[in-house]
């Protein structure tokens, strides 16, 4: 009965969230790419994760919409923005999304993102640091730690229990259920496979960039590293090895929290990078 309680409420705040969002399409070299926008203030984009986090404006973005113009563009190949095609690597997505800036008029941006955004939010801001005013990493991958070699995901992609106790600290609780449901209607599941081929794509021949770690002494910018210290997806260890080549780096750990922790621990993740985010 609580977790049944606990849907709804969240529902409920889903549905008032979702008049904050406005959704527009932008051309970049014929890769029709979705952006979802709302706010005034700074500049903040937020990359997504491969679990597509933009079908719908979220509670967690609402709430940034209070002290930022939040921009939240769906990558290429995720949901309905197109381009697929044209992407091959994580640096592809990096050159896309400056494209996108440009077109966008953004000189300088608070940018981040969790896992796969995060990840493309850091090649970014090595090719381009003269366009970061901040960036936030969460969970992502991109560094290689040998000691804890990342999970193969797509051998367990087709079992949602599995894929549960990989993402969440607390696989049972209302919110893992939610986002990773028993039984998913076939859009869902379209769009969960259409995910994992994209991922699947960047990520096949290596699930890092052997470049990145050099690389990172070119980001200037205030930097924070947010991770979850229960993740088993993208576990500390590779947070810490941000670290160790980010030395200027904030270092945030969310406690009892997965890989998904803008679900999982909404208000805790949120509090953090808006914090970060704020001029000081």
């Amino acid at each position: 009965m609580f977790k049944a309680w606990k849907k709804l409420k969240y529902g409920a705040r889903v549905l008032l969230s979702r008049g904050g969002g406005q959704p527009e399409t932008v051309d970049i070299a014929g890769r029709s790419t979705v952006v979802m926008s709302g706010g005034d203030g700074p500049p903040f984009v937020y990359l997504h994760s491969s679990l597509g986090e933009t079908f719908t404006w979220f509670p967690f973005y609402q709430t940034w919409a209070k002290e930022f113009r939040v921009l939240v563009p769906t990558h290429p190949g995720f949901g309905q923005s197109g381009g697929f095609d044209q992407i091959d690597t994580i640096e592809d997505m990096a050159f896309h999304y400056v494209e996108l800036f440009d077109a966008l008029g953004l000189e300088e941006v608070i940018l981040g993102g969790v896992s796969l955004g995060g990840w493309i939010a850091a090649e970014f801001a090595i090719r381009w640091p003269e366009r970061v005013k901040k960036l936030w990493i969460c969970n992502a991958p991109g560094l290689w730690v040998d000691e804890e070699p990342l999970p193969d995901l797509f051998t367990i992609v087709h079992d949602r229990d599995k894929v549960r106790e990989r993402m969440f600290h607390d696989p049972a609780s209302a919110m893992a259920t939610m986002v990773i449901q028993e039984k998913a209607d076939e859009q869902k599941m379209l769009a969960a496979y259409q995910a994992m081929t994209v991922l699947a794509r960047l990520v096949w021949e290596r699930p890092y960039d052997p470049k990145l770690a050099q690389r990172l002494r070119r980001v200037q910018c205030p930097v924070l590293l947010l991770w979850s210290a229960n993740d088993r997806v993208v576990p500390p260890s590779y947070g810490e090895a941000y670290r160790k080549h980010l030395p200027q780096a904030e270092w945030k750990l969310i406690p009892e929290c997965g890989h998904l922790p803008m679900f999982e621990r909404e208000a805790e993740f949120v509090a953090a990078i808006s914090a970060f985010a704020r001029d000081k």
